[in-house]
């Protein structure tokens, strides 16, 4: 097991039992010193800075009575914003008619389309094309998506 799934384990139901959803967690940095971003969402509400301080000192209790990092580190607790970065293929269940950015290898090659979500399910996505053609991305072939921004005229 990753020091990622390790980390998600070992947090994720603290952050659910304080209200929240856990949307997903980043680490970047070098072999000594990392950096450990976690993003939080709330159904009801948008995350503030009290939220974020709130699961911020849960986790750096945790963080800071485990026995698996080995590294120092600094942890960042945000909302996942408006440009959201999925984490996991589900998470686009919420987002349907949302416009998307999905990397995904198609005829081994990796491809970038951007379009609206119209269909997510457990192992299938499709997206509406700027031509209107539908684009089929099982979950095998995604990379990574997230949601883009679209100005309201």
């Amino acid at each position: 097991m990753d020091i990622k799934e390790r980390l998600k384990i070992a947090i994720e139901k603290d952050i659910i039992s304080l209200g929240y959803i856990f949307w997903g967690l980043e680490i970047s940095g070098n072999s000594r010193s990392k950096l450990i971003r976690l993003y939080i969402d709330n159904n009801d509400t948008s995350i503030n800075l009290s939220d974020c301080e709130k699961v911020s000192n849960q986790t750096m209790e945790i963080l800071n009575n485990s026995d698996f990092l080995d590294f120092n580190y600094r942890l960042e607790v945000s909302s996942p914003g408006i440009d959201r970065i999925f984490f996991d293929f589900n998470q686009h269940k919420a987002f349907l008619g949302y416009q998307v950015e999905i990397k995904f290898m198609k005829e081994n090659i990796k491809q970038t389309l951007r379009g609206k979500l119209i269909k997510a399910e457990d192992n299938l996505l499709e997206i509406k094309k700027h031509n209107e053609d539908l684009e089929k991305i099982s979950s095998s072939n995604y990379l990574s998506s997230k949601l883009i921004y679209m100005e309201q005229a």
